[in-house]
């Protein structure tokens, strides 16, 4: 490792990239913009059926109601203040704020889950109704399958973090997963707009 280090250093190479720079960094932003894209597809077929479909919902299914997923929206929202005060304070090297902050968002998030798996428990309609019922249980799916991603990928780096992994010099992992965190935070919005909004602001 040492001799490794020697070379690089020899090179005038980075030992260790800690910023932007890092391959890692730019991995996961690549992966953003392609489920960035892949939701706006998603988005585009919910719209392209809805114009294609003289009644919406289809089937005489009724108009989502707005408190669960409201609730929930506000939760997710909240999640990312303390997803930012532990991406804050970990790349400064406190790794007890880190893990206090990611726990309390995990416990947010959870709660966020949970409801999310209620309401479609509990729904008038399944994926194989007709099309309404398979684009939404889709796009809800899909989003759901992010968030369970975000609360695995926040466990190891809390796993980490609570074996020292972490300081000033070495926290590019805090850095993509407070990238990630605001991604599938922000990401809901146009979804809770689609899902539940637009039944009220468009009516057909």
């Amino acid at each position: 490792m040492k001799q490794k280090r020697a070379v690089l250093q020899a090179l005038d190479l980075p030992v260790n990239l800690n910023n932007r720079r890092a391959p890692v960094w730019l991995g996961w932003v690549g992966l953003i913009v392609i489920e960035a894209t892949l939701f706006t597809a998603l988005i585009t077929s919910f719209f392209y059926l809805r114009l294609s479909s003289p009644e919406w919902p289809m089937g005489g299914i009724p108009r989502p109601e707005l408190l669960l997923p409201t609730i929930g929206t506000v939760l997710l929202l909240a999640s990312s203040i303390p997803a930012y005060w532990a991406d804050h304070h970990g790349r400064n090297g406190d790794l007890r704020s880190l893990k206090i902050g990611l726990v309390i968002g995990l416990v947010i998030v959870s709660v966020f889950l949970g409801l999310k798996i209620y309401e479609y428990s509990h729904a008038d309609y399944s994926w194989s109704t007709n099309a309404y019922g398979s684009v939404v249980f889709f796009i809800i799916g899909f989003h759901t399958s992010h968030v369970i991603a975000l609360v695995l990928k926040t466990i190891v780096v809390l796993v980490a973090a609570a074996r020292g992994y972490f300081n000033i010099q070495r926290s590019v992992g805090i850095q993509t997963n407070g990238m990630y965190w605001h991604f599938v935070v922000l990401v809901w919005l146009p979804l809770y707009f689609t899902l539940y909004l637009s039944h009220y602001i468009f009516p057909v």
